[in-house]
């Protein structure tokens, strides 16, 4: 998808130079779950993931006539916000693979990998700093700082209620809520930091909506392939019900049940139905067109626009 590996060597080597410094334990393990080095420190080619976060911030602006040089320390803001996200969830997930590679908490433990994660919350708030560097006003960066403070909380409600979900079932509305939260509240945010800093406050709203609902899209595909998945694609197991996750599959199957499921196996029966998979591949259609209704507002050029929607279908139809 070539949207979204535009800006990724601008943002790799803006992240290198963000995390460079003397050899720390802690600096070496943020690099090491960013990608740009092993667990011994040794420089790696690029970073892992998707970037989608900082790809849709800088492609966003780069539509809406915006400065990409100065958008880049906001995009990898963001990233870091996400990332610092991950480290977290894969303590209280107890996962113990990321990107093809033991997590943090999996090499170093947890009691490190807490310290690990909250100095890259550190580095992602350092990381808007660089926007006065490249000519962006105080008043821009203290404004996208509130922006994103506010936004780095969301996801953390949005995983109190995954796992407070846990325990219990939870309603469909109940779901579509957890991923508004933990994804769609972070691509919401991307979209509406491209707009603030593309000049564009008048399109603060729609970009912040248009990105909710992609990241909402985005949710309910891992949801579904975390149920459905090929394993030789994923490289790991679509494991997500014998791992407790309550995702959309499980919600759609607990409300077409007359009664509870009272173990995995019997949950796994309810899920792995042709009726509860056509329902989630639906929602998550709904989700995209959603989102393709309020690209329309941002009133984008010809080409931006064909682009966008490219990346829309490519978050619907992805098998990773």
């Amino acid at each position: 998808m070539e949207l979204l590996t535009r800006y990724r060597d601008a943002l790799a080597q803006e992240m290198r130079s963000l995390l460079e410094g003397p050899p720390s334990p802690l600096l070496t393990m943020c690099r090491y779950h960013l990608g740009l080095s092993s667990s011994d420190g040794e420089p790696l080619e690029g970073p892992a993931g998707k970037m989608l976060r900082p790809a849709l911030c800088l492609a966003l602006c780069d539509a809406l006539g915006g400065d990409v040089p100065t958008c880049l320390p906001a995009a990898l803001s963001l990233e870091l916000l996400h990332r610092t996200s991950l480290v977290l969830d894969d303590v209280q997930d107890h996962s113990t693979e990321r990107n093809d590679r033991p997590t943090v908490w999996g090499v170093w433990g947890v009691e490190h990998a807490l310290n690990a994660g909250l100095v890259l919350s550190s580095h992602a708030r350092l990381a808007l700093h660089g926007m006065l560097d490249r000519g962006a006003s105080p008043e821009l960066v203290l404004r996208l700082h509130r922006v994103l403070e506010r936004t780095a909380m969301d996801p953390c409600h949005g995983q109190y209620l995954d796992l407070a979900y846990r325990s219990g079932w939870l309603s469909l509305p109940g779901y579509r809520e957890m991923a508004r939260l933990k994804t769609g509240a972070l691509l919401g945010a991307s979209c509406r930091v491209a707009a603030l800093t593309a000049g564009r406050d008048d399109l603060e709203s729609p970009a912040l909506l248009f990105g909710e609902a992609l990241g909402v899209a985005f949710q309910y595909r891992d949801d579904i392939l975390g149920a459905w998945g090929d394993e030789a694609i994923l490289g790991k197991a679509p494991d997500d019900l014998e791992e407790g996750r309550r995702t959309l599959p499980v919600a759609l199957a607990v409300e077409a049940s007359p009664t509870l499921p009272g173990d995995i196996a019997e949950l796994r029966r309810l899920v792995d139905t042709p009726a509860i998979r056509e329902r989630a591949e639906a929602e998550a259609g709904h989700a995209a067109e959603e989102a393709l209704a309020l690209l329309k507002g941002l009133c984008l050029s010809g080409a931006w626009e064909s682009a966008f929607q490219g990346l829309i279908g490519f978050v619907l139809t992805r098998n990773v």
